[in-house]
Parts: structure tokens; sequence; C-alpha cells
């Protein structure tokens, strides 16, 4: 079979990517081989030096080469070539530019690559500050982004039956992924669009929380290689110190990109907070657990020389639990149990592969060297500061262990299944009480912990010469501690006393170290980052409790949501807000006022208004929740929150629920199609009554209601205020009354049906009051509708006052017209219009008037053509003449028809769908949560930052 030739394919970008991904496998192999020569041979320095200087230009090549792939991918997504199955699955042609970093993070080649990009920035920092420690780090470094490589190699080895698939490579052509009919065309790339991004992704904080995130990913490989090289060269002392800052870096951009992540939850998800212990959320927290233990444990282990050990293992571990984490988001094990879980991508071998290397690759090291880590022979004592502060670091491991064996539940379950098809597997029914109840003990320890350690000496040997300034201190912090939790429960409900030793170990946290950080920034400037960091995990804990532990659904009227669902969170935790109906919860009043939507996002607005007992409005603002739907709009995407911030507290208003017509385009088209219309044949000025029956109970129980139904005005023009113009556009518009029994209001609506390209379009009018909607039938086209071809045209060339005659009728060219104002043309602002009005006698001495009209819009002349139905006539002004006066019309005779009748469609049976299920959530001091978070990571990167400088 011939090969097909296909046309329009831009094929250069996948011969560099693919070329450039080859480059950067090899290139990192050959880095990593020299490295570790040059490490082996540390002793020849002349042969060690050649091969460092291999390992370097080596590195520096595959750099380059990761930074062309990525630089090939974002120039075909710029470029919109959708032959590419990258491109195609992630960019569309109405994606904005802002978003183009997310689209390529999206996927999982594009995230592999972001890791990889971050560890060739820090291979290179690494070449230049690392010195003596460079060839033995970049040999771990470079073995990593061997494996990383391999992820997106898209290579194939096959022998026989057998295939070993290394990698999904980003530079495949969409051709070559799938199987479609459309690939037998040789112009097929024409004919494609892309599937774009999530729109549940296009949000700014897509573009700047996962390379932040990814950053502190990437940096936990440094302190990781640090201690692969001390292990390997025996030097278990000395690379505790390069190690220190880098891990100080390492947890202050990770828990950045955690803090990130958690903002980008409470700004933009609809659960109601900043945390819900997701298994993507929890594998990125343990990391970060076990490097800050592991900082700890390496402070000890360079004042002391204990716990070198314990160091070892937490930035060992650190590093394979980052992969653990990768195995879990990437492997497809977690299913439906995280919403941040990326699709099966068939590399779960070499994501087994890279886990197993470095765990059991660690544990082996760790075999090897055990024995001659030194340890000091005399344990610290009960009362040394290193002592409490290896505690904390216990804690912090134990706080990792138990949340990473909950998480695991799913990789359990998968390997029991394996061993038993009919094992059902174990699940946690309440994630988020299940953690809270054993993490609550681990913040209540970590903030005593970090007070009483202050107070402490290193490697203290004589307790009794300070007993009394400790006990002088310790007891002013109890005391003030107290003080400030008795203050703070005046404020809030801090629940069972589990909580409130939580809040009283927060500010002991906030006390001890606020006191050692006044007594000891002069002499040292070392504790001003680690006290601003425990400062800022106490206000952390108290933030927690006050706008976790006691945060309040204001969102409650239950009576008013009494029986209208079956859900009994939903009817305890919202209310129905119904459009322009004020509702009542607690001292707030809301009334939703409309929506608008542009492009997939439907914004809702919210009015508050706050009360005083007394019932005066104190305050009022608009919440704007908006909801996106999918590309479809078949389903919501997702629900974005709005929220009202205040110094003390936040208002957090999400949407909870709407009509399911409201939902997805086919539930609304289901809806239209159950409506039971009556049509109504009418004239401007008609008016029908009519009645409808209501079944009210059964069996045959009945309510009659009269309405009465009058059509004000019809225009041979479109007019809805949801109507947007199109060129081509052909449509009609009426304005209709109706009144239901007695009511004393009568509604007033405009109706709209237009036809576009083939396609009829409806603009009905929903009376959400009396249920009732109201459009023109579509058979008013057949009355309308009569194609140009069908009619056979005279021209005539005339100045105004001419007469001149169509079969038995005499018209007159009465004038021109500027800015007509007739019912077949709407004005819109720049057009330039002219009409031209003819008078019309037939022999029976009928007569009307015609008036086509001359249009210039945006540049570009057309016409509309008008005709006297009675009559039988059609006529189009094509054309003008200013310097003689002269108009060119065209005229047609027809047969003759009767007065239009406008069939205006009545549904008596039309549920409103103008309201919205909303919870509206209080969360008091939340701000004490970010600025007690940000304080902690900043102590952390301004420790580092003074450590680089003191060259500590």
């Amino acid at each position: 079979m011939e090969e097909i030739q296909y046309i329009g394919e831009h094929l250069g970008p996948r011969y560099i990517g693919h070329f450039a991904m080859l480059l950067a496998f090899f290139g990192a192999i050959l880095s990593g081989f020299s490295y570790f020569k040059a490490t082996h041979h540390r002793e020849e320095k002349l042969r060690s030096n050649r091969w460092g200087r291999l390992g370097q230009l080596a590195f520096l090549a595959h750099g380059a080469a990761v930074f062309t792939v990525i630089g090939t991918i974002f120039y075909a997504m710029l470029n919109q070539y959708y032959e590419y199955s990258y491109v195609s699955s992630h960019v569309s042609g109405d994606l904005q530019q802002r978003y183009i970093f997310s689209a390529f993070w999206e996927g999982q080649e594009g995230s592999f690559l972001l890791w990889m990009f971050w560890h060739v920035i820090l291979g290179y920092v690494l070449m230049v500050t690392a010195r003596r420690w460079e060839r033995p780090v970049m040999t771990v470094l470079c073995s990593v982004q061997v494996i990383i490589v391999s992820m997106i190699l898209g290579v194939h080895f096959g022998v026989g039956d057998w295939v070993l698939k290394l990698g999904s490579s980003p530079m495949l052509l969409l051709r070559e992924t799938i199987e479609a009919p459309i690939f037998q065309q040789a112009d097929y790339v024409s004919l494609l669009k892309g599937s774009g991004l999530n729109p549940s992704l296009q949000n700014y904080w897509m573009t700047i929380h996962p390379p932040t995130l990814f950053l502190g990913f990437a940096s936990t490989v440094v302190p990781f290689a640090f201690a692969v090289a001390g292990l390997w060269t025996g030097q278990h002392k000395e690379w505790l110190k390069p190690a220190l800052r880098w891990s100080l870096f390492s947890a202050g951009i990770l828990g950045i990109g955690i803090l990130m992540g958690a903002a980008w939850a409470y700004e933009a998800l609809n659960f109601g907070g900043y945390w819900a212990w997701d298994p993507v959320e929890n594998t990125s927290l343990v990391p970060w657990l076990l490097l800050v233990a592991g900082l700890h444990t390496n402070l000890i282990s360079r004042a002391t020389g204990q716990g070198i050990r314990a160091t070892y293992l937490f930035y060992l571990f650190t590093f394979v639990m980052i992969i653990y984490s990768t195995f879990l988001t990437r492997s497809g094990v977690l299913g439906d149990t995280s919403v941040h879980a990326f699709t099966e991508m068939g590399l779960e071998a070499q994501l087994l592969f890279f886990l197993g290397f470095y765990g059991l690759g660690s544990i082996g090291l760790m075999a090897w060297r055990w024995h001659s880590i030194p340890v000091p022979e005399k344990e610290e004592s009960l009362s040394s500061r290193e002592f409490w502060m290896f505690i904390g670091s216990l804690v912090l491991f134990m706080s990792a262990v138990l949340i990473t064996g909950s998480t695991s539940l799913p990789v359990y379950n998968e390997i029991r299944e394996y061993f038993n098809p009919l094992f059902d597997g174990l699940s946690l029914t309440d994630p988020e009480d299940h953690h809270n109840r054993f993490q609550i003990w681990i913040g209540i320890f970590i903030g005593i912990l970090s007070g009483i350690a202050h107070f402490l000496r290193w490697r203290e040997r004589d307790f009794s010469k300070h007993i009394r300034s400790f006990l002088l201190h310790s007891g002013a912090a109890v005391a003030g501690a107290l003080f400030c939790s008795w203050l703070t429960l005046l404020w809030i409900d801090a629940g069972p006393w589990q909580w409130k030793l939580m809040l009283f170990s927060g500010w002991f946290a906030v006390w001890t170290n606020a006191d050692y950080l006044i007594r000891f920034i002069s002499k040292d400037v070392k504790v001003f980052g680690s006290s601003l960091s425990h400062i800022g995990f106490g206000i952390m804990l108290i933030g927690i409790l006050a706008s976790g532990a006691n945060k309040r659904i204001i969102s409650q009227n239950q009576f008013l949501m009494e029986g209208l669902s079956d859900d009994e969170e939903l009817v305890r935790t919202t209310v129905i807000l119904i459009k322009d109906e004020p509702m009542v919860m607690e001292n707030y009043e809301l009334t939703l006022r409309g929506d608008s939507i542009h492009g997939y996002n439907r914004t809702y607005q919210v009015d508050y208004k706050q009360r005083d007992e007394a019932g005066n409005v104190i305050e009022e603002f608009q919440l704007e929740p908006n909801i996106l739907y999918d590309k479809t709009f078949e389903k919501i995407a997702i629900t974005n929150p709005s929220t009202k911030h205040y110094w003390n507290k936040d208002v957090f208003t999400v949407i909870m629920s709407l009509p399911e017509e409201e939902q997805s385009i086919k539930a609304k088209e289901a809806k239209e199609d159950s409506l039971k219309y009556r049509v109504y044949p009418m004239t401007v000025g008609d008016s029908f009554a009519f009645k409808d029956t209501l079944k009210i109970r059964e069996p045959d129980t009945f309510m009659i209601r009269n309405f009465a139904l009058s059509l004000t005005d019809f225009k041979r023009v479109p007019t809805h205020p949801e109507y947007v113009a199109e060129a081509g556009d052909i449509g009609v518009g009426a304005t209709v009354l109706i009144q239901r029994g007695r009511d004393t209001e009568t509604y007033q609506k405009e109706v709209a049906l237009v036809l576009r390209e083939g396609l009829l379009y409806h603009y009905p009018a929903q009376i959400n009051e009396i249920a009732t909607r109201i459009k023109i039938d579509e058979s008013v086209f057949d009355q309308l509708l009569v194609a140009e071809e069908e009619l056979d045209y005279e021209e005539f060339v005339l100045k105004p006052g001419s007469t001149f005659t169509v079969g038995d009728k005499r018209l007159t060219f009465r004038s021109f017209k500027p800015q007509p104002e007739v019912d077949h043309y709407a004005p819109r602002e720049g057009d330039i219009a002219v009409s031209a009005v003819i008078d019309i006698t037939a022999l029976d001495g009928t007569t009307g008037t015609m008036e086509p009209v001359f249009i210039i819009r945006d540049k570009t002349p057309s016409r509309i053509r008008d005709e006297h139905r009675e009559l039988g006539l059609f006529s189009n002004l094509v054309n003008l003449n200013p310097e003689t006066s002269e108009a060119t019309l065209l005229i047609a005779e027809a047969p003759p028809r009767g007065e239009l009748k406008i069939p205006v469609a009545v549904a008596t049976n039309s549920s409103r769908s103008d309201w919205l299920a909303l919870q509206a959530i209080e969360f008091p001091g939340i701000n004490l949560f970010w600025f007690g978070t940000i304080a902690m990571l900043l102590g952390l990167l301004i420790s580092m930052i003074i450590r680089i400088r003191a060259r500590l």
C-alpha cells in the first residue's frame, strides 16, 4: 500500500525534540559516569580532574538538551501544531496565552520536564558552589536525571511479541498515538482542533504553584545527594555543613509550594477550607516533615556529633518519599481517591524501578556504612537542648509515618487484590477526622517542645546552675500562654479539651521563642531565623484552631430548606437563593441578583447585608462565586468560591448546586422538550385568554388557572437581552404581555427567534413567578422566508419622485431616508444606512409602502430587503449614486399572502431555574494561619541566608 504523503505537518520540532531528548539521556549518563570516575579516583588528583571536567561538559550539554526539548514543545504549543499529540491534548485556539505555561505542565511529560529543568538549574549551581563535594553530589544528581529523562524518552524495544516501552515522548504525532479514519486524509492537519487546557486549571495559581512545588521537589535531591556522598566517601561529618544550607532552602521552597497549593484550594475549590487531607496533599507534606526533622538532627550532629545516622536516614528518605509521591500520583493507583492524580501513562514499571533503586539503594548504603558512622560514647543529658530537639524530630517522623500509612491504603489494596481478587479493600470513611485525631497531638508536642528546647543549653552537663533561670522563664511562658489562651477563648470557641491544649501549645511556642529572640538576637544572629520559624509555627496552630475547628456555617435556614433535598448535609449547611428574593441567615441577608457568562465561566452576583441585633444594616458587599463548564457545556468542571476578606475573618461563599438544566446543555434541551407548549397565532394588538389545569392531588384533583396573553410589538429584527447579533443573522423579535388569573402584576417580556447558518436559535422569556415560558414558534419562518433565488427581480435606476410600474401596480420612488427607523433593520453604532421610500398603488386602489435599506457596516456594504405581503411585492436597494441622486432598485412580484400571524408559543409548566444552593462559611482568624505559615517558611530561608553569609 502506498504511503500517504501528509500535507501541512510541521516535523521540524519533532526531529529537534527527539534528538535533544536522546542527547539529554546520553549526556546525563556520560556526566554521571564521568563524575563517578572522578569521585572514585579522588586520590589521584590529575586523573580525577580530567574525569571531573568531562562530567561538567557533559552536564552542560545535558542541560542545553533539556532546555531545547522544552523550547521545541513551547514552540509547537504557541504555534498550535495540533498534529502533535501533546499539543492537541493541552492547547486550543481559544486558550489565552497567559495559560500556555499551565498547559505545558498540565500533562505528565511536561511535569517531568519541569522537574528536570529545576534539576539542571540546581546542578549548574552545585557545579559552582559545591567545590570538593561537586563530583559525588553531581554523580547522584545525574543518576536521577537519567531515570527521569527515560520517562519521556519514548523508545520501544521489541523481541517477537515482547515489547519494552521506555517512557512516553511528548514529541509523538497524533497519528502515531491513535488510529482514526481522519488520518487517511493527506490534509488531516487542517481539520484538527485542540482539546485545550482543562477549564478548572485556567487559574493564575496553576501558573505559579506547580513550578514552585516542583522546585521544592527537585531541591530535595541535593540533601539526598550530600547524604549519599557522605556515605560513599566515608566523610560522615564534613557533609553536614553544606547539606544543612540546602535542606533549609529545600524545606523553605517545598513548604511555600505546599502553602500555595493550600491557598489555591481555599480560593478556587469548593470544599470550604485550605487542607482536605487529599492523598496527593499528604504525599507532598510527608517529605517536608522528614526534611524538617532531618535539618534539626543535622543541627544536633554539627553541634554535638549525635544523630548523624538519623540525619542520614531523614535526608535519604525525604527524597525516597518524593519518588513515592511521584509513583502514587502517576501510576493510577490512587484512582478516584485524589483530585490531583494524573492519568495512567503505562510507566508503572519505570516508576517502581525509580522507587526501588533509590529506596533499596539508600538502605544498602546505610547498612554498608552503619558501623563506620561515628556515635559519641556518652548519651546526651535529659536536660540538654539536643535531646529534646531529637525527640521533636522523632515526633515529626511519627507524623510522617501515620500520614503515609493512611495514604498508602490504595497501594495495600492493590497488593491484596492481586493475591485475592475477592478482597474489597480498605478505605477511610472520614479522612479529615482520622488525620485530625492523630495530628493534633503532633502539633501539641511540637509546640511545647519548640518552646522548652530554647530554655536549655547545648551539651548541658550541669543543669543545676541554670535551673533558676529555666524555671523563671518557663514559668513566665506558661503564665503568658495561659493568659493569651484565656483571651483567645473569649473570641473563639475552642471546643474539646484537646483543642484547648493545642491553643495553649501554640501560645507557649510564640511566647517562649519571642522571649529567646529578644534575649539572644544581639549575641547570635542565627537565632532570628529559627525563632521566627517557631513563632510562625505557634501562630499557625492558633490559626488552624480558629479557622478550622472554629469555622462557622452561616448558610443555615433549616426551616426554609426542609423538603427541598434528601441530602441531610446539604439541608444543614446550604440555603436556596432565588433571584431577587432576600434570604435571611443568622446576621446576614443574602440576595441573588443575577449572573453573566464569559466563555466557559458563569459568574453569579450575590448581595450581602450584615445587620446588627437591632436589624440595622452595618455593612453591604457583593460576592461573585462562579462555575466553570467543560468545553461541551455538558457538566460543571469546577465551582470557584468568592471570599470577602477582613483582618480578623473571611466570609467564604461557594455554589453547591444549580438547577439541572443550568448544569448541562442536554438537560436544558430535555427540559425544553418536556414543556407543553400551546401556539397562538397573533397579530400586533391581539389578545388571547386561555385556561390551564394543574394537578394538585391524586387521584384526579385539579386547579384551573386563567391566563391573558397579548402581542404588543413585532419586528423583523431580533431583540432580546441575551441576543448578540452576528453577521448573516435572520431573525424576528416580539414583545408580549401575560397575566395569570387575578394577579395584579402583568409581565412584559421580549422574545426572539434567529436563523444562523442554517440553525435555529430560540431566545425565550422565562417568567418564574408564574412558572411560564414564552417563545416564538419556528413556523413563523414558513410565513416569512422566500429565497432570493425564487424571485424574478427587475432592475430600475431612478431618481426620487420617479414613478414606474411592476405588473399591474404603480410604484413611486418618493425619497431617500437617512438612518431609517423600520421594523426590519436594527441600527448599530457606526452604521451608515439609507432607505428608499417606495409608495405602491394597486388597480383596486389598495395602497402600501416598502422601505428597503442600503447599509455600510464595518466598511462593508450590504442590503436589507422589504416586502409587502398583501400586494405580493419585494424590493431591494442595491446602489445609490450621490452625484446623480439615483437609486438602483430591484423589484419582484410574488403571489400575495395574507396578513402575518405571529405564532406565540406558551408553556405554563416551566419550573423556575433562577436559583442556586449556596454555602457560606465564616473563617475567624484565618489570617493567623497564613501569617504563621509564611513566617515559619521565611524563617527557614532566612536561616539559610545567614548561614551562607557567615559560612556556617
